[in-house]
């Protein structure tokens, strides 16, 4: 359990790589969650503990009184040989006299009165050592449930141990395919300018921005020969990740009517989507989404800085839907 915990911060580390932050606030409940039980399991095993020491002293003193109640009974057969041996002399001396008659019969009533005494002690003893019995008993039966919560205890924390490590091998290959398109894309880098085309990431997703000028003629949602041909190698560097959640963004500068600005991002973002689904993505993979000229990335002030809200911004994240899955099922 301490191994665990001990890479537990290590796994959210590589889980808010990739994930948002709400996905983020969510894992970090089901870890919360593990470590409660296993406090809970921590505290089970105090109790177990406490309950074994009470039970060894029990024992003891169980022990003891059997030695002492052993000892009265030998006190006890010892009198009554000695009663014996009294009544005995009683009988052959009564014939003889009454003086010692009467002196035998004083000396029977004395023994019969130690006797008395000492079968009234004897019969505590017993009452102690059962009510110690009872006690033992009664602490034995709760150490029974004891040992099987926490054997039950100890069984489910480690099947959590096991969906922790799976969830942490699940994410690591999510990591591992986000840094392999991370490469791809840096290599489809080397081939278009800086400011036509350039890679980011944010929040554990990568984002590739595309501007208008590789892509669109403008005013034009016509996507020309070398926007076609960068889509075209994207598209071939994605269509191996079904793992992968796209999202396609088209961006505009705030010339003209806010309306027809928003309708403009939209089909171009429409017309990248094609290009990519015909290349080679599954359209199950992917969406088409118009900001118009709400998500700047730089101030619309000056004709530098409008030509770079001018934008496709294609958004890649990992598809954790298999994730949530087995989270919800608990498998």
């Amino acid at each position: 359990m301490k191994y665990t915990l001990f890479f537990f911060p290590i796994t959210i580390a590589l889980f808010t790589a990739c994930v948002s932050q709400k996905e983020y606030a969510e894992l970090e409940e089901v870890k919360n969650y593990y470590q409660t039980e296993a406090a809970t399991a921590d505290s089970l095993k105090n109790e177990y503990n406490k309950l074994s020491e009470e039970n060894r002293q029990l024992e003891i003193e169980i022990r003891n009184t059997r030695l002492e109640l052993e000892q009265y009974v030998v006190t006890n057969n010892s009198l009554h040989k000695s009663y014996q041996e009294v009544l005995d002399k009683f009988n052959r001396l009564a014939d003889q006299s009454r003086e010692v008659l009467s002196t035998t019969s004083y000396e029977k009533y004395s023994l019969q009165e130690q006797l008395t005494a000492q079968q009234e002690e004897l019969d505590g003893k017993k009452k102690e050592l059962q009510q110690l019995e009872y006690d033992l008993y009664s602490k034995q039966q709760q150490l029974s449930n004891i040992e099987y919560d926490y054997s039950s205890m100890k069984g489910t924390i480690a099947d959590k141990n096991v969906r922790i490590q799976e969830l942490e091998d699940m994410l690591s290959l999510r990591e591992d395919d986000m840094q392999q398109i991370r490469v791809q894309l840096n290599e489809m880098l080397l081939n278009f300018s800086q400011s036509d085309l350039s890679i980011s990431e944010r929040g554990g997703r990568l984002y590739l921005s595309l501007s208008q000028r590789l892509l669109f003629p403008s005013g034009s949602t016509r996507i020309d020969a070398e926007g076609k041909r960068a889509l075209q190698q994207l598209a071939q560097s994605l269509s191996s990740k079904p793992d992968l959640d796209i999202v396609v963004e088209g961006h505009t500068d705030s010339d003209g009517d806010a309306t027809a600005n928003w309708k403009l991002s939209v089909d171009r973002a429409v017309a990248v989507v094609n290009v990519l689904t015909s290349s080679g993505i599954n359209p199950e993979q992917i969406t088409a989404a118009g900001r118009g000229e709400f998500v700047p990335i730089v101030a619309n002030n000056t004709s530098e800085n409008k030509a770079k809200n001018r934008r496709i911004e294609v958004i890649l994240s990992p598809n954790l839907d298999k994730l949530y899955e087995f989270l919800g099922t608990g498998r």
